[in-house]
């Protein structure tokens, strides 16, 4: 068994009662731990990798989810968990064969205040400056944002994003993606791969 450590905050500060799981490639939670009264947590499963990690606290009220992919358990490994009233989801990284030494991130955010109004669209506008990147626990540039219509089967459209960054290193290196995404009312919304 190992232990993955982390801290889970919001606006405000450190969130005490956010429920933090590991789950397999079907959504369903093998493991768990809840955040204590600093924001920290240590969820103990076997070491490896697993599919997705969630975190969150009054889904739908006040806050929407972290997400976190192809996270690795291990002593010594650590997340910083963030929540607010933005999600990102689908977060997914690639390089362009002959291209530009970058990386292309690919993500559809989601705003609780538009989904709370019934709205169909749930994603908010977002621009380069509204955009954070890590790659390997280094600042990336955001060189481009496209906004994105994405076929969601019955859903119908929805909006994703298509972003190019730099990277520290060559491209076909990277480790880890962190994304923090800002809508013009300050909400924000996290989220991490892993390769």
């Amino acid at each position: 068994m190992a232990i993955l450590r982390g801290t889970a905050a919001g606006r405000e500060g450190p969130l005490k009662g956010v429920t933090v799981e590991l789950k397999d490639e079907r959504f369903q939670t093998v493991y768990s731990a809840v955040s204590g009264a600093d924001g920290g947590f240590a969820l103990e499963a076997p070491e490896g990798r697993y599919p997705f990690l969630t975190a969150v606290r009054d889904y739908g009220e006040k806050y929407l989810e972290y997400w976190a992919q192809n996270v690795p358990v291990r002593d010594g490994e650590a997340l910083r968990v963030r929540i607010d009233a933005l999600e990102v989801y689908g977060l997914h990284a690639f390089t362009v064969k002959g291209a530009a030494n970058a990386l292309l991130v690919y993500f559809r955010p989601m705003s609780l205040c538009r989904f709370q109004a019934g709205e169909g669209d749930i994603a908010p506008e977002l621009k380069e400056e509204n955009i954070e990147v890590e790659v390997d626990g280094q600042r990336s540039r955001v060189y481009v944002c496209d906004r994105v219509r994405e076929y969601a089967g019955g859903a119908g459209f929805l909006t994703a994003y298509l972003i190019q960054v730099s990277v520290p290193g060559r491209a076909g290196d990277w480790r880890r993606v962190d994304l923090t995404v800002r809508d013009r009312e300050g909400a924000f919304g996290c989220a991490a791969l892993f390769r």
